[in-house]
């Protein structure tokens, strides 16, 4: 009888000191989709804090910026980046735990949050490079006439649950929206939202979708640049290609050569006038 006593109080002692969290919701947002297929990501993890224990854990990682405390500590699979680091180059990135809130002392619940901000790049071969390696970031972009940009998502640079097939699986507590760059125009999406029911091609702000499986998951959509912001490109295009020949081997002989020809055109037009005179 006294092993069975002892037995009782270890899994008592057990249950007391074991961290308890449960997945509440899961929203990931894609916005602020920039001309290189960049876009700024802003992530919601909620999630219930069972016991003593617990709070006290999720308290001693309210200064934390480290995602990995949270993974290890709390053991929920969606306590991640929901895009692949190892396809999309993030940067900026900030966490921060929310204090717990609405506390429930009778059952001993609190519900906790940790919110993620962060900005998701394609890679690039080297610093110089400017074109990004095939297959990185959230979206690639095709300027296949001027002033008008495509942008196609890259299904594999998201990391959520997924079938064995490869496809992504958003349960019905995890929510994806895509917020469009203004004035896009949907070209193509596969599958579509619930409640989405207009023909394409249509203009759209924004997109959303949760508790289903995307199969072969697609989001084409195009945008037409203002006039102005073509020749901004433009005059931008010349002053970098103007920055980097300077800096270039062949930089100091061109200031020489612009300062010669400045110079000669000043000494013939004053030669001229003191001739008139």
């Amino acid at each position: 009888m006294k092993w069975l006593v002892a037995l009782l109080l270890l899994v008592s002692l057990v249950s007391m000191v074991n961290a308890d969290f449960l997945l509440d919701q899961v929203n990931v947002t894609i916005s602020s989709i920039q001309p290189d297929g960049s876009a700024h990501v802003h992530e919601s993890i909620q999630f219930l804090v069972f016991g003593n224990y617990s709070e006290a854990v999720y308290d001693s990682g309210l200064s934390s910026n480290d995602l990995s405390f949270w993974s290890i500590n709390t053991g929920l699979a969606d306590m991640k980046f929901h895009v692949n680091p190892a396809i999309v180059d993030i940067r900026n990135f900030r966490l921060r735990p929310q204090p717990l809130n609405n506390c429930n002392p009778i059952q001993g619940v609190c519900h906790g949050e940790l919110i993620l901000d962060y900005d998701a790049y394609p890679a690039y071969s080297g610093n110089a490079s400017t074109e990004p390696i095939p297959g990185t970031g959230l979206f690639s972009v095709d300027k296949y006439k001027p002033r008008t940009r495509s942008y196609t998502l890259n299904p594999s640079a998201l990391s959520f649950t997924t079938t064995p097939d490869g496809n992504t699986i958003l349960g019905p507590s995890v929510y994806l929206t895509v917020e469009l760059p203004e004035g896009s125009i949907l070209e193509d999406v596969n599958p579509q939202p619930a409640d989405f029911s207009m023909q394409l091609p249509v203009h759209v702000d924004s997109l959303a979708w949760t508790n289903v499986v995307l199969v072969k998951f697609s989001l084409v959509f195009s945008v037409e640049d203002s006039i102005g912001t073509e020749v901004g490109e433009f005059l931008s295009g010349i002053i970098v290609d103007f920055t980097t020949t300077l800096s270039s081997p062949y930089g100091p002989p061109l200031i020489a050569l612009v300062v010669i020809l400045v110079g000669s055109y000043l000494y013939i037009t004053m030669a001229k006038r003191k001739g008139e005179e």
